[in-house]
């Protein structure tokens, strides 16, 4: 066979296509480039990066982890201007970064990915415009949470007002002396409610369940505070390993058995209610009936002054259906609204909702997750070569930061993309034994935590499968992903070896 330079061993370099520009994916490009992986395309279906920190724009909107640790740990940011930043200051940060390290020439918005398909030895991604790249690797960076939920409510469509999720937020639907609804009650809607409750004429709060909630403090920083953090780095590190530490400490509430932590969050919560609700008979609504932990804990320190206003009542009989003009609950009462907004959450592992992906079986991830949502490690699946998820099942949390996560699994990525490279292999991808011993660690370890409970929560499914979060400390999972077992996964040869890539850079502290 005549020698073919374009197809020597020394000359198959690898591509990548990165899906989305959340913090997930501008990670994984950052680091993509400085492994001198350099040949990657970042496809986004908006005109800007962001994520979720784009597409939520409702009042109100911010982050309830700490600005200084919900952020990159190689890019520091002294200037935050609150202890917890507002939605459009985090995606102001995350522009910044796309800046700093050089990804606008990198990205193509506009692509909308409706399906990623493996054809010989590369993936096929195909868009909503009738386009397609291919690319050796893909990898996800659309996380487990971005497809609002909407619930199955009979009378929804006769609805003859406004009416739209959190998630996509009407600016143009002014709510000034409007009577709104507002239909859930957890995280979005105890940001929305101390928002909007002083301009509308009336406001009705849905509750299913209450929730834990916790005093929020949240405060600006002086300018003083910020000139300390840009002139001595090292302070801000430490800054940060203190919240990194102080919320890791919050794991405890996640076991099932009582502990010190459940304790001082209940008494918590108890001295929260006392200090803001007066009323008894309200304090019971608000008061959950089910363990510390088992849904995500809330902060605030508005949501309960906001509920007790003149103009705002607290629902808790169920939903019977949506009429034309108002809600009607199951004890014949029907509400008059002219405004209808659904703070209901999002789909987990909604990335199949929208973009199929197919192994080279033919085989497709939502086949394969139609009986059990899993991922080796948290980033890949068996029978799916050369793919990976960012923030995929089973490591979301409920206590820290999903940073934190994303660094540690783009550097495991890098790790096996650089264990392939070096043996010439053409594809690597989780061997099918080791996947299903590694699910049933994670499934035995979750059967020790509040979350095998039955109370509702959305981390778990109708079979009482909980695919969503990790089941250990965020220290605990730095620990596991920090060195990859090679003898977990299967390495394809390949009839050219593929360049060797330069040593990884230095380990750097994950706070």
């Amino acid at each position: 066979m005549p020698f073919d330079p374009d197809h020597s061993p020394q000359s198959r370099k690898l591509s990548f296509a990165i899906l989305g520009t959340g913090f997930s994916g501008l990670c994984m490009a950052i680091k993509l480039r400085e492994a001198e992986f350099d040949d990657f395309t970042i496809y986004e279906k908006a005109d800007e990066v962001g994520g979720t920190w784009r597409e939520n724009t409702y009042p109100g909107v911010a982050c309830d982890v700490p600005s200084h640790l919900y952020s990159f740990s190689f890019a520091p940011n002294p200037n935050w201007t609150k202890r917890f930043s507002p939605g459009e200051e985090i995606w102001d940060y995350m522009k910044a970064c796309a800046e700093r390290y050089d990804l606008y020439r990198s990205i193509e918005f506009g692509k909308q990915i409706t399906a990623a398909i493996h054809e010989g030895d590369k993936w096929r991604i195909d868009f909503a415009d009738g386009s397609s790249a291919r690319a050796d690797f893909v990898i996800s960076g659309l996380g487990g949470l971005h497809e609002p939920n909407m619930p199955d409510i009979p009378g929804q469509e006769e609805f003859a007002g406004p009416s739209f999720h959190t998630a996509k937020w009407r600016h143009d639907v002014d709510l000034s002396n409007k009577r709104v609804a507002i239909i859930g009650s957890a995280a979005s809607a105890v940001q929305v409610v101390p928002e909007i409750a002083p301009i509308v004429a009336h406001l009705d709060v849905y509750q299913r369940t209450p929730n834990w909630i916790m005093r929020r403090e949240s405060y600006e920083y002086p300018n003083w505070a910020k000139k300390l953090f840009a002139r001595f780095p090292f302070i801000a590190r430490a800054y940060r390993g203190f919240y990194f530490s102080l919320l890791e400490w919050r794991f405890g509430a996640f076991k099932a058995k009582d502990n010190y932590v459940k304790r001082f969050i209940r008494k918590a919560f108890v001295r929260h209610m006392e200090q803001q609700v007066e009323d008894s008979v309200l304090r019971a609504k608000l008061t959950p009936d089910y363990p510390v932990g088992c849904k995500r804990i809330l902060i605030s320190d508005d949501y309960l002054p906001a509920l007790q206003r003149d103009n705002v009542d607290l629902v808790t009989e169920p939903i019977e259906a949506i009429a034309a003009r108002g809600v009607r609950t199951k004890d014949g009462k029907e509400r008059a609204v002219d405004v209808l907004i659904y703070a209901t959450g999002f789909k987990p592992f909604d990335i199949l909702e929208s973009i199929s992906v197919v192994g080279p079986s033919g085989l497709s991830l939502k086949e394969k997750w139609k009986d059990e949502i899993a991922a080796h490690r948290t980033v890949a699946a068996p029978g799916f070569p050369n793919f990976f998820m960012l923030l995929g099942p089973n490591s979301g949390l409920g206590h820290n930061s999903v940073i934190l996560m994303i660094e540690a699994q783009v550097d495991y990525v890098i790790k096996l993309v650089r264990a392939a490279a070096a043996s010439g292999a053409m594809a690597i991808e989780p061997d099918a034994n080791a996947a299903k011993a590694y699910d049933r660690q994670i499934q035995n370890k979750l059967q020790k935590r509040v979350w095998a409970a039955d109370c509702g929560a959305w981390y778990v499914d109708e079979h009482g499968r909980n695919y969503t979060l990790y089941p250990n400390s965020v220290r605990a999972y730095l620990r596991e992903m920090n060195t990859p077992r090679l003898d977990e996964y299967k390495l394809m040869p390949a009839d050219a070896s593929i360049v060797p890539q330069p040593e990884a850079a230095p380990e750097r502290s994950p706070v």
